[in-house]
């Protein structure tokens, strides 16, 4: 769905109208959970953050600016709370899964790729790691990244480069 659509939702929501809510829904759930799935890899949790991301959206749709980057947005509300369950779940960690693997098993496997990935973007900064994530997982174009981010397109080129650059001397 064209994002001047979402817009059209979005004013009719904040005016009232839930069934709007449903169409906006509809038309950015898949975007928005894999968003937050490609960060946290659990499908039940993602579902939580997804409820959260909507409720969060509900809160702060008066600080949306229409500017046809509906879904951009809320897929930068689902990262920042996906990111902040990530931390907060990597934080409460208390078993280590290299002792207790057999508590593990079958539970979650990981790949030699997604943990290598998982390490090189440990170097990298937040926003650089956001970034990387979003062009090359999530597939956005800089320009909705820039815009998601609130900044400049050449800032968004800039860290972009300059994390490939960090991520190819780490993996050397």
């Amino acid at each position: 769905m064209a994002d001047k659509k979402l817009d059209t939702y979005v004013r009719r929501f904040q005016k009232g109208d839930e069934k709007a809510f449903d169409k906006l829904y509809d038309a950015t759930k898949v975007a928005v959970y894999h968003t937050i799935l490609s960060i946290l890899k659990d499908p039940s949790l993602s579902e939580d953050i997804m409820q959260d991301t909507y409720i969060k959206m509900i809160k702060e749709l008066d600080n949306y600016q229409a500017k046809g980057q509906f879904l951009a947005w809320i897929k930068t509300i689902a990262w920042r709370l996906a990111i902040n369950e990530y931390n907060r779940e990597k934080r409460h960690m208390s078993v280590d899964a290299v002792e207790s693997e057999y508590l593990f098993a079958g539970v979650y496997e990981q790949s030699e790729d997604t943990y290598y990935l998982q390490e090189l973007l440990k170097i990298l900064a937040e926003d650089e790691k956001e970034i990387v994530v979003r062009h090359v997982i999530l597939e956005e174009k800089h320009k909705d990244i820039a815009q998601a981010m609130e900044l400049p397109l050449g800032t968004v080129l800039w860290k972009y480069q300059k994390a490939l650059k960090a991520l190819k001397k780490a993996g050397e």
